[in-house]
């Protein structure tokens, strides 16, 4: 009998079918605690707060937003979060599925390239063995943990679908060598679609050019010879790229071009290039938003110039050889060029940039391995995978909420002033006040002008009513970026309460040069000026706003405040439309009363106040209203119930306390109405009225009556 060939010994279930299905599983079982975790960081503006996706047709997502958000310059991303929110909304787990979708493709994509061109190199590698090492390579690649960031970062579904083009780019391609054309076109289809998902893509007809020369026709006459219009037609998709480049704005100010910040960001990615091979082969620690850094001295240089010179060399060389191992080496730095000579202003490591190029060191790995013999090599990938998988579900309860995420980011990362920064931010969403003030100090701490800081202490400060410590971080965080328009906002608001009006309004004022069309600046503008008597002109001002943003509920309601004010018709209306579009708005709800009670309609006009109440309680007007109605009604008792309930939000709300005793008088209690005449007097000497009913009070306690 003849020797069984022992690199043909593989069990018969190593056909392609059975490696896929195992490969989906695995992922699956990887990411399987992925489906719950929230919207997070990024998420808020590229999907939560991003109107372009809310519709499909007329088709708003091909005009994603251009002010720095991650679907910035990508239609095809932003029509996937399109195609998310019409089929479930803003359910997170429809997205973490797609993105879970995406992953797995692109894990199959891999294993074919891997298959098919180990088929296009007879040797032990072919048949059921080459199908095992495919496998292997792509199971590994799939669940190792560093391709969290990319997979269950919802918004890092721009850097996981890139891949999957990249990567079907490259097996259309590899295809169409043998099979015909209509595989070429799926490759130049996935290019085009590539681009307009993420711009790394653009490297795919440099690789692709590359794989022909090396592992297709063999030579550069035969690569121009056989397939020029292919490699052409992929290099035309750089034009629509560089229209979608062009079109995205500057990403929130993220690049820096000048001379010094190009050297400055090449020398740290020797570091950062560095850190992602080490993180390749031990996945520790993983850190969601790593500190950005500089290197100044050439000697802490070195040791990461001279692994990442080695290793460009030994590409080099064996890439003049036409060796597999030259067309992965090259693949590894050419992947990651965009990102490493693109000179960032926030991020200089960042994890999810390795999801594409992660499969070079696998690939090479798997290579090494096979030197065991089929079955160490096996059980060497098997221990591998497990030991991968388990630390991918370990990292996935990290996603598990945002707070969970932060605290991890500071914890290995704490000289990040973003982190810190975003963790306050977390914590004051849930309440923690103190916790968010220390950490957003710490932020300022690392980075004395960061302007978000400042303005989230600004907004803790205005919400306890610490008005000029709320001005001094709110105008700290315009120094530091003098276009951070919500900052000038809240510096407006801030000014208003401390009591400097004319200060706030040339806040306002500046904030609409920056922002002509914003309306709701317009509205604040407006209300500064109904209050200030200047009723004309803030209603001239809410017209304009409410033409460009009708469904602006305030602008509707400082209009119907400014109709009241001046006696013309309509206030009411105006309230009414306030209410329907922000059922919320309590103060629309005591407005909408008072309109009420003036036209004598008590019930409808009580239960506008008790609605504004239900939903702030807080509001010493809406008591106080409130009170006021009771008291017209003669229900004295349950009108200086109201006027107490007003007081006691506002200490010194004058007519409140007044109404107060003109209810204890009427109802006997003459002690108290005699304290409460005599602290508005305190307030308001000349107050005849309150005079003489404090002696009338007076004369009715001394003779009895």
């Amino acid at each position: 009998m003849k020797p069984r060939d022992a690199s043909n010994s593989a069990p018969s279930r190593a056909t392609p079918a059975f490696a896929a299905l195992l490969i989906v599983a695995a992922v699956l079982l990887a990411w399987s605690n992925s489906f719950t975790a929230p919207f997070e960081f990024d998420d808020h503006g590229s999907i939560v707060k991003n109107t372009t996706i809310r519709r499909l047709l007329p088709p708003a997502w091909l005009h994603p937003p251009s002010s720095g958000e991650t679907v910035s310059g990508r239609p095809v991303l932003n029509f996937t979060f399109a195609l998310n929110y019409a089929a479930g909304g803003l359910d997170v787990r429809g997205y973490h599925a797609v993105n879970l979708g995406i992953h797995a493709l692109a894990a199959l994509a891999l294993f074919g390239i891997v298959r098919r061109t180990l088929a296009l190199r007879p040797g032990p590698a072919a048949g059921g063995s080459g199908t095992w090492l495919a496998a292997g390579t792509a199971l590994l690649w799939a669940v190792h943990p560093l391709q969290v960031e990319s997979v269950t970062y919802v918004a890092q579904r721009a850097e996981s679908l890139a891949g999957l083009f990249c990567l079907l780019t490259l097996y259309g391609f590899i295809r169409g060598l043998h099979s015909g054309r209509g595989w070429f076109v799926l490759s130049f289809t996935a290019c085009l679609l590539g681009v307009g998902t993420k711009e790394t893509v653009v490297v795919m007809p440099v690789i692709v050019l590359l794989y022909d020369w090396i592992f297709g026709a063999g030579s550069w006459r035969g690569v121009w010879q056989e397939r020029r219009g292919v490699h052409a037609a992929l290099l035309a998709t750089w034009l629509p790229l560089a229209f979608l480049v062009l079109g995205a704005g500057d990403r929130g100010g993220a690049f820096a071009f000048t001379p010094a910040a190009l050297g400055h960001y090449w020398v740290a990615q020797l570091k950062a290039v560095t850190s992602y091979l080490q993180l390749t082969i031990w996945p520790a620690p993983l850190v969601f938003d790593r500190a950005f850094f500089r290197i100044e001295r050439l000697a802490e240089a070195a040791p990461y110039a001279l692994v990442i010179g080695s290793l460009v060399g030994l590409a080099l060389g064996q890439l003049r050889k036409r060796t597999p191992a030259g067309f992965l080496g090259a693949c590894f730095f050419i992947l990651l060029a965009p990102t490493s000579l693109m000179p960032g202003l926030l991020q200089v490591t960042v994890e999810h940039r390795m999801y594409l190029a992660l499969a070079v060191p696998v690939i090479l790995l798997a290579l090494l391995a096979r030197r065991l013999g089929p079955r160490g090599a096996g059980a060497l990938a098997v221990l591998a995978i497990v030991a991968l998988g388990l630390t991918t579900l370990a990292r996935n309860r990290v996603y598990q909420s945002e707070l969970t995420l932060w605290q991890d980011t500071v914890r290995k990362s704490p000289d990040n002033p973003r982190a810190h920064y975003n963790l306050g931010v977390t914590l004051r969403a849930a309440g923690r006040l103190d916790e968010a003030t220390a950490e957003l100090q710490r932020a300022l701490q690392l980075q004395p002008n960061h302007a978000f800081a400042r303005y989230e202490l600004g907004n803790l400060a205005y919400e306890a009513g610490r008005w000029p410590e709320a001005v001094e971080h709110f105008a700290a965080a315009v120094a530091a970026d003098a276009h951070y328009t919500d900052a000038r906002v809240n510096l407006g608001l801030a000014l208003e309460r401390a009591g400097r009006p004319d200060a706030a309004r040339a806040q306002y004022e500046a904030a609409l040069a920056d922002e002509p069309g914003a309306a709701d600046i317009r509205t604040n503008l407006a209300a500064l000026l109904i209050r200030q008597g200047r009723v004309g002109e803030g209603e001239a001002l809410l017209r304009e706003a409410i033409a460009a943003a009708p469904e602006l509920a305030e602008a509707h309601y400082y209009l119907g405040v400014a109709l009241a004010k001046s006696g013309a018709p309509g206030a009411e209306q105006e309230f009414r439309t306030a209410v329907q579009l922000k059922p919320g708005f309590a103060p629309a709800h005591r407005t909408l009363g008072n309109a009420l009670a003036a036209r004598g309609e008590a019930a409808a006009a009580e239960a506008s106040y008790r609605e504004a109440l239900r939903l702030d309680a807080s509001s010493a007007e809406s008591w106080f209203a409130l009170g006021g109605l009771l008291a017209r009604q003669e229900r004295l008792a349950d009108a200086a119930a109201a006027f107490t309930a007003a007081l006691e939000r506002d200490p010194g709300h004058v007519m409140a306390r007044a109404n107060l005793a003109n209810c204890q008088l009427m109802t006997g209690q003459l002690d108290a109405a005699i304290a409460n005449y005599e602290a508005v007097l305190r307030l308001r000497p000349g107050d005849t009225g309150v005079q003489r009913n404090l002696e009338l009070a007076r004369e009715m306690k001394r003779t009895g009556r």
